[in-house]
């Protein structure tokens, strides 16, 4: 088939006429008239064609980890060589060396994923669809009728449309904002893409206000290999929910970084481990969540695991503790007792709270990091706001356990148990900081020891 070329002018005017076009069929074969001859049907399949390349298209799963089954499918791109030879996406775009050929491209592309998601025949679920947002600063008025038009012509909800955003690619916020609340006006959804490749900006989430955000393969990756990486991703995901979005992890294909991606509470996932792009209808037919029911049951298992070690190490502060309560008949013995306890391995520190939450006397520990020493100290600091010493002051006598969070003193991860302990008719606070290695998102406070 000869390559299409792109006429912009009459592109832009038969946009001026798009209602009466619309509603034209098609020419046979053609999969719409949007796109002149660039699209057509290989059986039920869309296909598109450009610069004498065939552009296959592909659906690639998206799942919910708490439905475990599919909530949307992204399209993607295969463009092959006239000998069917795959190419890259890269070679591809790199193709399109002006503004006409780029939105000409784009067009092809968009035109090819609905076609292909409307072919599935679903009642319910997403279209992920990549959004350019650099074709939209010289024709943004055009480009976002077009995208309009096409649903209305395949008569697909635009609340069916997640419009993915590339953070890094985002030139104008102010222009994008504009752009984000236009299609959020139409109905559709709105995606950052690629949140946390190296240009992370918490302002646009906040700014622009996404339904979702897709965060970057490299923070999987990351989280695979650093143990503090992994540790913050919860946090990560717990921030974009408080910003009122959902989160997507991309580019899992390993069992463990779907158990990262299970540990952090994301809400939908994508990669090969779940899913890859799908070419045929047919395959839809094909997609099963036996492989999420088994990640769950095991991640349960996992998580049981490590929590019940954890546990057990608590389990033997907690019983030393027990041990020497009774022994304790003034504040002299309790200091004495605390620099005992701060002896026992896997013990940070300890340090006593009088009953106001002010620290009496410095921390009794084996050894400190002299890069915090000025703020590790800690006589006569105030800890009334932490949760350790408020509910040990409620509940005389009574262990508390707290954590894990971030201590100041050494700026680590830690849990504390707190004691309350009323000594010569004045209420005391004994606190022991305890080394913490299990995952940041595994509460212990709620003295299930008790």
């Amino acid at each position: 088939m000869e390559p299409f070329t792109l006429h912009l002018e009459r592109e832009q005017a038969m946009l001026n006429h798009h209602n009466e076009w619309v509603r034209s069929s098609a020419p046979a074969g053609r999969v719409s008239g949007f796109v002149g001859d660039s699209v057509f049907r290989d059986g039920r399949w869309g296909v598109g064609y450009f610069d004498g390349l065939r552009l296959d298209g592909a659906l690639q799963p998206i799942y919910c980890l708490s439905h475990k089954r599919p909530i949307g499918f992204e399209g993607l791109i295969r463009p092959k060589d006239t000998l069917g030879q795959p190419i890259s996406p890269g070679e591809l775009f790199g193709r399109a060396t002006n503004p006409e050929q780029r939105v000409h491209l784009d067009r092809i592309c968009r035109a090819v994923h609905i076609h292909n998601f409307v072919e599935l025949g679903l009642d319910e679920g997403w279209l992920f669809l990549n959004l350019n947002p650099n074709l939209f600063w010289t024709y943004k008025r055009d480009l976002r009728a077009f995208t309009m038009d096409l649903l209305d012509h395949f008569n697909l909800d635009p609340h069916r449309v997640v419009l993915e955003i590339l953070e890094k690619s985002i030139p104008d916020e102010g222009l994008m904002g504009a752009l984000v609340d236009h299609y959020h006006e139409k109905g559709c959804l709105v995606a950052i893409d690629d949140f946390g490749s190296g240009h992370a900006n918490f302002d646009r989430i906040w700014r622009f206000r996404p339904d979702i955000v897709k965060l970057d393969q490299s923070i999987i990756t990351n989280a695979m290999h650093n143990p503090q990486a992994r540790r913050m991703v919860p946090g990560l995901v717990s921030l974009i929910h408080q910003a009122g979005a959902l989160v997507l992890i991309e580019g899992i294909e390993t069992y463990d970084q779907a158990m990262i991606a299970l540990d952090a509470e994301a809400d939908f996932v994508q990669g090969f481990y779940f899913g890859r792009p799908m070419s045929d209808l047919e395959d839809v037919n094909e997609l099963k969540s036996d492989a999420l029911h088994e990640l769950g049951i095991r991640f349960r298992q996992h998580f049981h695991g490590e929590a019940q070690k954890q546990f057990t190490k608590i389990r033997f502060y907690l019983d030393l503790l027990q041990r020497w309560i009774g022994q304790i008949d003034s504040p002299t013995v309790l200091r004495a007792n605390a620099l005992e306890f701060a002896k026992e391995s896997g013990v940070k520190r300890c340090f006593i709270l009088d009953e106001y939450g002010h620290q009496s006397g410095p921390n009794m520990s084996v050894g400190h990091r002299p890069h915090f020493a000025h703020i590790a100290g800690g006589d006569g600091a105030d800890w009334s706001r932490r949760t350790y010493y408020r509910r040990a002051i409620v509940r005389h006598g009574v262990p508390q356990v707290i954590g894990p969070y971030f201590s100041q003193p050494d700026a680590s991860m830690c849990i504390t148990l707190s004691m309350a302990l009323p000594l010569d008719g004045v209420v005391w606070v004994f606190c022991a900081d305890l080394e913490w290695s299990g995952s940041a998102d595994m509460v212990v406070g709620e003295n299930r020891f008790t």
